[in-house]
């Protein structure tokens, strides 16, 4: 990923707790950067999380990881031992060297032959590649609490400015949840087709990318809309957050 995003994070057995680096004071989710210069593997592993609580932030360099957690803070590391500029086995050696960053904990992925460099560098963990979901997903959880995400969708009548294409649009909301939204459209969009969106909150306009993920045609007789269901595709921190506020509101309310 080209943009790291910061995020929350969580309360987990064997990691610092609230008030200790890596945590910030009432967040409830996992921050987790994944380090690697393979743009695929980033992919998979993020697929890996998806359905997961933690928020998701990614480095493609050994000397990039070594800033985002400087900057960020994630509650867990996840490094490829093998990268350009700093490898991950050195970005490794100076987390654990920085008084601020030695309690982050940090997993290094590896061929089993350089199990033994990679504890020497400090790590907490050593992940033995090739790595099935299961096997990532269980050395994730050593160190984080993970959850399975619960999703609040709540009806909302929202416009919506979209370019598709070359194309500009406007639309309303059905509804509307963290990780995606429902449109009134009767347009013909296909599924995979990427929408820049200006959603326009009553605390103001925020804007994020979707991709449409499911049509539903108009049906003579019957009472669904015509429309698109959008899934958000990695949004940025500040409107991810403006859009869970809203959705909190709405719920307190």
């Amino acid at each position: 990923m080209t943009r790291p995003p910061t995020g929350r994070s969580a309360d987990r057995a064997g990691g610092p707790r609230r008030g200790e680096p890596g945590l910030r004071l009432g967040e409830t989710v996992a921050r987790i950067l994944l380090v690697d210069d393979v743009l695929p593997v980033l992919e998979l592993q993020r697929h890996y999380l998806k359905r997961t609580s933690c928020t998701i932030l990614t480095a493609r360099t050994g000397r990039e990881a070594v800033a985002v957690c400087r900057r960020d803070r994630p509650d867990l590391v996840l490094l490829d031992a093998v990268m350009p500029d700093i490898d991950g086995v050195e970005a490794c050696r100076l987390l654990k060297a920085d008084p601020l960053l030695r309690a982050i904990p940090v997993i290094l992925a590896a061929a089993a032959d350089a199990a033994d460099a990679c504890r020497a560098a400090g790590c907490d963990d050593v992940m033995v590649k090739p790595v099935t979901q299961e096997a990532f997903l269980d050395k994730v959880r050593r160190f984080v609490a993970l959850r399975e995400r619960q999703e609040n969708r709540i009806p909302a009548s929202l416009r919506v400015e979209f370019t598709a294409g070359a194309g500009r649009y406007t639309a309303y909301t059905r509804d509307i949840s963290s990780r995606g939204l429902f449109l009134k459209s009767p347009r013909p969009f296909s599924v995979g087709t990427l929408l820049n969106m200006l959603v326009h909150l009553p605390a103001g306009t925020v804007a994020i990318e979707g991709e449409v993920r499911r049509i539903v045609e108009k049906v003579p007789g019957s009472h669904l809309l015509a429309g698109l269901g959008v899934v958000f595709v990695h949004p940025e921190p500040e409107p991810a957050r403006r859009i869970d506020d809203f959705i909190r509101d709405r719920l307190a309310g």
